[in-house]
């Protein structure tokens, strides 16, 4: 083989290589140097959050077009989470680090869409098959919090179910953390702050049981038709209340009556159609 096959052969092979790694998402890092950031105390009012939440969310949906406009501010707050270390974590109370790691679910998601918008589901974003479903993709880089170690990127399952599930055994982190999907629990126009979590988590678990696009409570006929997360994670809210239908009455308010323990119970399909306002 003469020096000129070999270097086109090299170049098909690099191209290739180039051509794989392209498809699916990249990771989730941010345009500004995390250690600008590792110098200063933590917010843990999420104020940088809280701005773009309450401009762009709703509960109806998120405004990602609009957002997008707004990365650099996002990428700020990402740069302060992901600046975090895991000795400065563990030096914070409960509420500090459960607000954290919902923040940095939620924020990382957003970062997720608008790098890949426009986009009809988040589930589009899957890649080539070797890579598995988006949720098992090592996109954020966090790797010094990774529960494996090994120094791997995080994916989003790491965080729901090697974090924020096991760490802090609270059913109320489902209706907390969003998918970017329409069935999914309504994303909060607020970040989560400790000094008020508990409050935060009550009132996003109770409105999401009441809301009639996501579950149907018919008093009329006693039958409760669910959300497919009360059959997914069944586990975590009968630890938490008992039983599925304890934990509905529990945060049912109003709508709450003792006819939910006796229900009839099945759930509902559930759609992966983005959350999106902008179109």
């Amino acid at each position: 083989m003469n020096l000129k096959t070999t270097l086109f052969a090299a170049l098909a092979v690099l191209l290739c290589a180039c051509s794989c790694a392209s498809d699916g998402p990249s990771p989730l890092k941010v345009s500004l140097d995390g250690r600008l950031h590792a110098d200063r105390p933590f917010d843990h009012s999420h104020h940088e959050l809280d701005k773009l939440l309450a401009a762009y969310v709703s509960r109806e949906g998120v405004r990602y077009a609009d957002l997008a406009g707004e990365s650099g501010k996002l990428d700020s707050y990402l740069a302060g989470v992901q600046a975090v270390s895991p000795e400065e974590l563990a030096s914070w109370t409960r509420p500090q680090r459960f607000a954290f790691w919902i923040n940095a679910y939620n924020a990382h998601i957003l970062k997720l869409i608008i790098e890949n918008y426009p986009l009809d589901s988040i589930r589009d974003l899957g890649g080539i098959s070797v890579f598995g479903q988006v949720w098992d993709m090592e996109l954020i880089p966090m790797e010094a919090h990774n529960p494996d170690g090994g120094g791997a990127a995080l994916s989003f399952n790491d965080l729901e179910h090697k974090i924020l599930r096991p760490d802090f055994e609270d059913a109320r982190v489902h209706a907390a953390i969003n998918c970017a999907s329409e069935s999914c629990p309504p994303l909060s126009n607020e970040a989560f702050v400790a000094d008020r979590l508990e409050e935060q988590l009550d009132g996003a678990m109770t409105a999401f049981i009441v809301d009639s696009k996501r579950n149907h409570l018919r008093s009329e006929s006693g039958e409760l038709e669910l959300s497919r997360i009360f059959d997914w994670f069944k586990g975590d809210f009968i630890r938490d209340e008992g039983s599925v239908r304890e934990y509905v009455l529990r945060f049912a308010g109003d709508a709450g009556a003792p006819w939910i323990l006796e229900a009839g119970t099945s759930y509902l399909d559930y759609s992966w159609a983005l959350n999106d306002l902008s179109k």
